[in-house]
């Protein structure tokens, strides 16, 4: 896949997610502005459908178009393409190693807090 097309997929995913985010900060200031958030096309979809899609076409053609943004992203495709991701036993060692030292730190943490526990209950006269 090349890096235009790879990047324009992206594009179309972000936009989607900023629809989604837009939408709904829209319609809840709709809401609270007490604006009437009626339906267009015969009433299916509230208006705020419509002002965070026209707002989520206005910001993705405007980054797309503009040359800093759009070789940044290039850029950044490219330099994806250069990572050498690990491979699935390298990943599943390290998954090992991570979960063994949160349980060990877990233990540590539990031992510490039972020490302290106790400790302050003498200290308090409390029963423990």
């Amino acid at each position: 896949m090349s890096d235009r097309r790879l990047l324009g997929f992206l594009w179309l995913v972000g936009a989607l997610a900023l629809w989604l985010v837009l939408r709904d900060l829209v319609q809840w200031g709709m809401v609270t502005a007490g604006l009437p958030n009626q339906g267009f096309m015969g009433g299916s979809m509230p208006a705020a459908y419509l002002y965070a899609g026209l707002a989520t076409i206005a910001v993705a053609v405007g980054t797309w178009r503009h040359a800093l943004v759009y070789d940044f992203c290039i850029e950044t495709v490219q330099e994806t393409r250069k990572v050498v991701w690990p491979s699935k036993e390298e990943t599943r060692d390290h998954t090992i190693v991570v979960v063994i030292t949160s349980f060990v730190f877990a233990f540590f943490l539990w031992a510490f807090d039972q020490v302290w526990k106790k400790l302050f209950a003498l200290i308090l006269d409390l029963d423990a």
